[in-house]
């Protein structure tokens, strides 16, 4: 695989979790929150990512026992805008260079991808380890 197909196939595999993500937390709100976990699911389906953060990180800290670490939430926090990046700009800090795969430029976003990749990808599994727990 060349460095290009490899940077494709990350760049499609980080969306993935960062779209599993915001929907894994919002699961896992509705599953902390008291009630029907199915109609609070429907309630927040609008949210934003950054509202339902700031409501899963007060109700998952109102017992000083959170489920999430402060790590995990300090992703999700920079989550929003680092998901604007590689939908909205990556592309085009590479794209318009001479021989843009070869450039510097496409090796300083590659190394930028590959980096954020290993972040989303271990707390994917976190979220989706917690959604299951949860959900129990």
């Amino acid at each position: 695989m060349t460095r290009e197909e490899h940077f494709y196939s990350l760049h499609g595999e980080l969306i993935k979790f960062y779209q599993i993500i915001e929907n894994d937390i919002k699961w896992i709100y509705s599953f902390m929150l008291e009630g029907n976990p199915n109609k609070t699911r429907m309630n927040v389906s609008n949210y934003t990512l950054g509202q339902i953060l700031n409501e899963l990180k007060r109700l998952d800290n109102s017992d000083d026992n959170p489920c999430i670490s402060p790590a995990d939430y300090k992703f999700l926090n920079k989550m929003t805008d680092k998901r604007n990046y590689w939908c909205h700009q990556c592309y085009i800090d590479f794209v318009y260079e001479d021989n843009c795969f070869k450039s510097k430029e496409f090796n300083t976003v590659y190394d930028k991808l590959i980096k954020d990749y290993r972040q989303a990808s271990q707390v994917v599994q976190n979220v989706q380890e917690l959604k299951l727990k949860l959900r129990r």
